[in-house]
């Protein structure tokens, strides 16, 4: 009876979500551009990133060394400037597709088979990069155009899940946003982008606090949200 006492609360902690807060340093991230598109100048201060984006696309690419099961992620972040798109039909399109802000999750599985000769440099840079095999990726985007919830599949790959997340005010002019999955996600990395290069948009945005917590290492996949 005393060693199942003695048990539980070593149990009940085993249980309960791990928050990481990912260091935000130039040294950690592999900066990925596009061929023939101009890309984003990123700088890295104090534990924060900036985004200058000028008719630019590129992202920052972390890859992790375990796959980690992320329930739930928190940031914060600020934008000034001018974001060209008016709204959600708009931003299903290839010409509407940018974004203040993208923290994306790649998601573990075996991906599609093409041909090492057929992908863009880009392509073949991520795969390099990470340490485990992709199939997918689920982008968290602020001030979208879309209600915060929904989701909506990229114009550029079936791929690629979008889900507008919302943004709270915080006391220094900052955003908060908080998000949890129903399911965990099966993560091999992220991936960090703010990008005006289909809308002819010139801004500047900012990211610091970025934290995943995981959860229960049996939960699936699937891009559910937690109502």
């Amino acid at each position: 009876m005393h060693k199942r006492i003695l048990c539980l609360p070593l149990l009940l902690v085993m249980s309960q979500p791990s928050a990481e807060q990912i260091v935000l340093e130039k040294d950690r991230f592999e900066h990925v551009h596009f061929r023939r598109i101009q890309p984003t100048i990123v700088d890295f201060d104090k534990e924060t990133v900036a985004f200058e984006v000028n008719d630019s696309s590129s992202f920052l690419l972390l890859a992790f060394d375990s796959i980690k099961a992320v329930q739930k992620v928190s940031f914060e972040w600020q934008a000034d400037g001018v974001l060209n798109k008016h709204s959600a039909a708009e931003e299903r399109t290839r010409q509407g597709d940018d974004a203040w802000l993208r923290i994306g999750l790649i998601i573990s599985g075996e991906p599609e088979q093409v041909p090492l000769a057929l992908l863009p440099r880009w392509m073949k840079q991520v795969r390099d990069t990470l340490k485990f095999a992709s199939s997918k990726m689920i982008y968290l985007i602020p001030d979208a155009q879309h209600a915060p919830g929904e989701i909506w599949s990229s114009p550029f790959s079936s791929a690629i899940d979008m889900i507008s997340v919302p943004s709270q005010p915080t006391h220094d002019d900052w955003k908060q946003v908080s998000f949890t999955f129903s399911d965990a996600q099966q993560t091999v990395g992220l991936w960090l982008m703010a990008d005006g290069d289909n809308t002819n948009s010139q801004f500047r945005s900012r990211l610091r606090n970025l934290v995943i917590e995981r959860g229960h290492s049996g939960s699936t996949g699937n891009t559910t949200l937690c109502r």
